[in-house]
């Protein structure tokens, strides 16, 4: 344990009027050290939510505004999901989080990761290989690990490989020591508002980072300047002069080389031999040989919800991506999977472009599109727009997972596939996309 970072924490919050906005787990987490490492401090915890907790020395504030209450505190805690509002300006001085308390005092040994799609892959492959060759690492962050709940576990030879989302990225004022970058398409907009800010909210992963650094990222993403005092490894399946490049299943850096054999790993698809190479970025630039490296990868188990096979029921094959929040994620696992006869879309609208989604399916040998609110509906219009006498795809409308699954058992051909990937975000149906990918694998298997 590293005392002494714990207490330099302690120290930025002594003596000071602390609100904790937002109640989740990682506000939990926070209310947790505070009381170990501060037990005398009296806390303000807002939440829109009704909070159970039993909970000491804390007022409490409810209510769908915190605006009013922000002028009563020394320092604002804000937990990601918490949408700060331009109106909250004046208080951003005060303004803090785990995410930026945690990279002030531990960015030396932090390597953050951050990208719209495949950063929990890759972050928990950094993790994994790193764990198979005998390193002392801590896996946190947007994974579901909030870091303060591994803060007594760190100590200074600790690795910490951090998923970060934009949202944890947004207000940090602390860059990490190696900060990754996977790839940046259109997410949050309802959040955000633009696309700009959204990409902006991300380049905090490099921001403030200083000499001696290093910044992994592809350039077809992310420009970071010529004024960047960290090293940089750049990273492309699709440019021959990035230092870290995909060329078919074989990575490639500088002398090195990788073949990834699809029959010998359980991470499927290009998009993952990408990710791989993203996690072989890190690994050679802390000493990993190849050997040690793809013989992880062989062992590493994809994380759930990600193209994750559910079962075959009455001959159709049924698989889950409930992680696909894009139509890039959705295309990238429907050129994945083999013989799909049947995709289910839909979801929360955010505001995202599908036309490209829509091209891409009108296209393909995909036979049923069965197409859930809100966005699903906004696909079925895109698609009657289109005027396509020739189309001869199957679309069917359903009032939400349920009906979906019911209509997919009845309209996949026997020996194909069902392929659930909604490319879009889970929120007003789901309380997230864990959730929705459980009730889609209970109801095709009931």
């Amino acid at each position: 344990m590293d005392i002494n970072m714990i207490t330099q924490i302690c120290e930025k919050l002594k003596n000071k009027k602390v609100l904790l906005l937002g109640f989740g787990r990682e506000g939990k987490s926070t209310y947790h050290f505070i009381r170990k490492h501060l037990p005398d401090m009296h806390l303000g915890v807002y939440d829109k939510n009704e909070i159970k907790d039993s909970l000491t020395k804390v007022t409490l504030h409810g209510g769908s505004s915190y605006q009013e209450i922000l002028s009563d505190y020394d320092v604002i805690l804000k937990s990601p999901g918490i949408v700060f509002t331009s109106r909250d300006g004046r208080d951003k001085a005060k303004l803090t989080s785990q995410t930026d308390l945690f990279l002030e005092f531990y960015r030396d040994q932090t390597i953050g990761i951050t990208g719209t799609k495949g950063k929990s892959t890759t972050s928990s492959l950094v993790y994994h290989v790193l764990h198979s060759t005998g390193r002392d690492v801590r896996l946190v962050g947007n994974i579901g690990v909030p870091v303060f709940d591994v803060l007594e576990e760190i100590s200074g030879k600790t690795l910490v490989v951090f998923e970060l989302s934009s949202h944890q990225l947004e207000h940090v004022t602390h860059s990490p020591h190696i900060g990754m970058h996977l790839n940046l398409y259109q997410e949050h907009l309802d959040h955000y508002g633009t696309f700009e800010k959204y990409a902006e909210a991300k380049e905090n992963i490099y921001k403030f980072m200083q000499k001696g650094d290093l910044l992994i990222y592809n350039k077809e993403f992310l420009n970071p300047g010529k004024h960047i005092k960290a090293g940089t490894i750049t990273l492309s399946d699709t440019e021959d002069d990035a230092d870290v490049r995909v060329k078919g299943n074989h990575i490639y850096y500088k002398e090195r080389n990788i073949e990834v054999i699809d029959a010998e790993i359980l991470l499927k698809g290009h998009h993952n031999v990408y990710n791989i190479a993203a996690a072989y970025s890190v690994a050679c630039y802390l000493g990993v040989d190849d050997d040690s490296f793809y013989g992880a990868v062989k062992t590493f188990k994809p994380l759930p919800h990600r193209m994750e096979y559910v079962a075959e029921v009455e001959g159709v094959t049924f698989y889950n991506d409930s992680i696909s929040t894009i139509c890039e994620t959705t295309i990238q696992a429907a050129m994945s999977i083999k013989n799909i006869d049947t995709v289910i879309l839909g979801g929360m609208d955010r505001g995202i472009e599908y036309k490209p989604l829509v091209d891409y399916l009108l296209a393909s040998d995909i036979r049923n599109l069965i197409l859930m609110p809100d966005t699903g509906y906004r696909i079925q219009t895109l698609i009657a727009n289109m005027e396509r006498p020739d189309m001869d795809k199957n679309i069917i409308t359903v009032a939400g997972v349920e009906e979906a699954v019911q209509k997919a058992k009845e309209v996949t051909k026997r020996g194909m596939t069902c392929l659930f990937s909604p490319a879009a975000a889970s929120y007003g149906f789901f309380k997230n996309f864990e959730e929705r990918g459980e009730v889609f694998k209970k109801f095709v298997l009931n």
